[in-house]
């Protein structure tokens, strides 16, 4: 365990991580609050939700609180969690540059311009106009690419960038003089964006390539093979670990493909939900049990935090979360623990969705539980997600408890190196105040 917690601590205290860490904290009450608004859209105000039909809320609210409603939470999910690359590629140029003593605020400014001119022209070359702010890649599924970006930038204006020394009040002749500083590595950063825009636009241009996942993903979701469902999975749950959201959206949502809807009409034509022609489909087994409709082993590792964890702010994030995770909102977990890019808890978030595929493959072949046919409402809880896709099938319920169970003692070794590594942390940075 020392062992490990040393290797997290080497690994977490790189300029990168150290930056993904302080862009991600920075960021957690806006995407804690986006999370709560995304809940009030998908689950509240949508008619194809799991509340909204659980209280009948057709009948009992009225279309004026309701067209409201959906408004309200639309705009602050979309300006928070559609333009949350902004954020990300701002303050992770800020603090790239705070680390080497670099003009933070011009940092972030440039990052911010490099990126809108790259999209700009991806953009262009992908749909031949201009959608800056509704193509999507400036959401919250991209952040890894805007961390990244972020830090290249803090990198651009740490080899040419002048010193700064912040002050406590700067009149226009000091911002002034700032500003010329910084031109060089804005320049640099700019024309560098343009570069990697335009080369993106010949290529996208060039070939018309299709940026999108869905010839990904389709082989995936008619896929009766677990050799190529399995993989599939695990690599998703890495991706968003590192940031990359998009596969594993794609993937959870895999419920319309023609072997999913002829495992339904051989349940409905014979009344009977077993034995159906695909067993171990893709487009049930990854939605239903690889992901419980979202972010099951999100879920999971919130709860392991509240039984295990010993650390104050792990438990007040998992806590201020675990009502937007219930319903299938993950991103203000993920942003404020936080998750994305923490090696700490990179194996179990690949693992526990590969277990959970490959146990459930198991119970299906044995006959315990059948396979889930059934498309389930949005925003469900995910261990009542194979309940209600197998049509209200208890043993179903029973065993979705088990391995949900499963997973909670699955990402208990992860929250306890979590601690340990914390308190070793600690020591670490005493002893460092000791010897300066």
């Amino acid at each position: 365990m020392d062992k490990l917690a040393k290797w997290c601590i080497w690994l977490r205290r790189r300029s990168f991580f150290r930056v993904a860490q302080r862009t991600f904290a920075v960021l957690m009450p806006i995407a804690t609050v986006g999370a709560f608004f995304q809940v009030l859209q998908y689950s509240v105000f949508a008619p194809e939700s799991f509340i909204y039909n659980l209280f009948d809320f057709d009948k009992i609210m009225s279309d004026r609180f309701w067209e409201i409603g959906t408004s309200l939470s639309q705009c602050v999910v979309d300006v928070i969690l559609g333009l949350f690359c902004l954020f990300t590629v701002y303050f992770s140029a800020s603090f790239t540059a705070k680390i080497y003593r670099k003009d933070a605020t011009m940092a972030g400014i440039s990052a911010l311009t490099s990126l809108l001119v790259m999209i700009y022209l991806f953009q262009l070359g992908l749909t031949g106009r201009i959608s800056l702010l509704t193509g999507g890649y400036l959401g919250f599924q991209y952040t890894s690419f805007a961390l990244l970006l972020g830090y290249g930038v803090g990198q651009v204006f740490h080899w040419l960038g002048a010193d700064y020394e912040s002050v406590n009040y700067e009149h226009t002749k000091l911002v002034q003089d700032r500003a010329i500083k910084a031109l060089k590595p804005t320049l640099v950063t700019v024309i560098g964006g343009i570069a990697i825009g335009g080369i993106l636009y010949v290529v996208i241009s060039k070939v018309k390539a299709n940026f999108s996942l869905t010839s990904i993903v389709s082989p995936v979701e008619n896929s009766n093979n677990l050799l190529l469902t399995v993989p599939a999975t695990a690599l998703a749950s890495f991706l968003r670990w590192l940031g990359l959201e998009a596969p594993i959206l794609d993937l959870s949502n895999v419920a319309g493909s023609a072997a999913v809807n002829a495992n339904l009409t051989y349940v409905l034509q014979r009344g009977s939900v077993w034995n159906v022609p695909y067993p171990y489909l893709g487009g049930a087994m990854i939605p239903i049990y690889g992901v419980m409709g979202g972010c099951g082993a999100i879920l999971a590792l919130a709860v392991a935090i509240l039984i295990g964890g010993r650390q104050k702010e792990p438990e007040t994030v998992a806590k201020m979360n675990l009502w937007p995770l219930l319903f299938s909102s993950s991103r203000g977990f993920l942003v404020g623990l936080p998750v994305i890019l923490n090696p700490i808890y990179a194996l179990q978030l690949v693992l526990v969705p590969v277990v959970n595929m490959l146990i459930a493959a198991l119970a299906i072949f044995l006959h315990i539980v059948p396979t889930p046919v059934y498309t389930v409402l949005t925003g469900m809880p995910g261990p009542l997600v194979p309940f209600f896709a197998t049509n209200g099938n208890w043993p179903t319920l029973i065993f979705t408890i088990f391995l949900f169970c499963l997973d909670v003692v699955m990402m208990i070794p992860a929250v306890k190196l979590d601690n340990r590594t914390k308190i070793l942390l600690k020591d670490y940075e005493m002893e460092y105040d000791r010897h300066v």
